[in-house]
């Protein structure tokens, strides 16, 4: 074994321990397994607007899929049974998504020195009453306090974090052949655009955290791109016909045009990439599908609504 052997060696495993350390923030932070209502439909998406509007002024778009998940935390723990100091209405309210995007930009790793500041930014925005009140300022700080500081990665790690760290893992545990190389890379694409559209759609939820839907929309990635069978994909204790009418948005060509890719990725190899069971990838495989199909239905009877 030579030495860039065992240094790919040892990222894997240092990944892996990272990855799991990652899974007990997802779960002090989201609870998984609690039964919490259903967020009123649409209040996400006006979040996502405000927010993407702010990071907008400072050219950090980059950074929306953190504040959204700061966001899923925020509302997640507002939702829950459990007692929390910010209610529904007040963390959709102007102060505290503002001081989302304040602890997001404080804690980026981009430069932001060239744009404005964030108090130019808050003060253009029509934000400047609630910024000289402090009152931004006092949300941000109780919002970091009941954290515990893990407001932003690595100790609040992103969908996009957690499918970076599983591809790389994967990449160790797959050797493509040279023809199949660009599938890959492809099947990988896939993944990364199936994880940002749930990221941006679904969201993060006890039902649904960070982990999960990352890993989710890696397998619906790969699904899509005919990389991994849907059929391997599906949970035993889901109908066949349940689960082609969750993946009819997750279709790829190859499937309409009957070219199935030649890379074959098992979901067991996928799984160890993943420091999880097969069966747990089926079922956030399922719950991001479904997830992402209920959005899609909420929105066009929004829209019916709207005529």
């Amino acid at each position: 074994m030579n030495v860039n052997t065992l240094d790919d060696a040892a990222s894997f495993d240092g990944v892996g321990d990272l990855m799991c350390v990652w899974a007990k923030c997802d779960a002090w932070l989201f609870n998984p397994g609690h039964t919490i209502q259903s967020m009123i439909p649409g209040l996400r998406k006006q979040a996502e607007r405000f927010i993407r509007m702010l990071l907008d002024h400072h050219s950090a778009k980059e950074e929306l899929g953190a504040a959204l998940t700061l966001f899923d935390v925020l509302m997640s723990k507002a939702i829950s049974p459990l007692p929390f100091f910010l209610s529904v209405e007040e963390v959709m309210d102007q102060a505290s998504l503002a001081a989302i995007v304040r602890l997001v930009l404080k804690c980026s790793t981009m430069s932001l020195t060239m744009g404005p500041s964030i108090s130019e930014v808050e003060r253009v925005v029509g934000l400047g009453k609630l910024q000289k009140t402090g009152v931004i300022a006092a949300r941000e700080v109780e919002i970091f306090t009941s954290l515990a500081g893990r407001v932003a990665a690595p100790s609040l790690p992103t969908p996009k974090l957690w499918l970076d760290s599983v591809l790389r893992r994967l990449e160790f545990l797959i050797t493509p052949h040279k023809e199949q190389v660009a599938e890959f890379e492809q099947a990988m694409r896939g993944a990364e655009a199936a994880t940002d559209l749930l990221t941006r759609s679904v969201g993060m939820s006890p039902f649904l955290p960070p982990r999960a839907l990352a890993l989710g929309g890696c397998v619906l990635g790969f699904i899509t791109m005919g990389a991994l069978s849907q059929e391997q994909a599906r949970p035993e204790e889901v109908t066949s016909s349940l689960w082609d009418s969750v993946l009819v948005l997750w279709q790829g060509d190859h499937a309409k045009q009957g070219n199935p890719s030649t890379l074959g990725v098992d979901l067991d190899f996928l799984a160890a990439a993943c420091r999880c069971s097969p069966s747990d990838l089926q079922v956030w495989a399922f719950r991001a599908a479904q997830g992402f199909h209920d959005s899609i239905q909420q929105g066009l009877r929004r829209s019916v609504t709207a005529i």
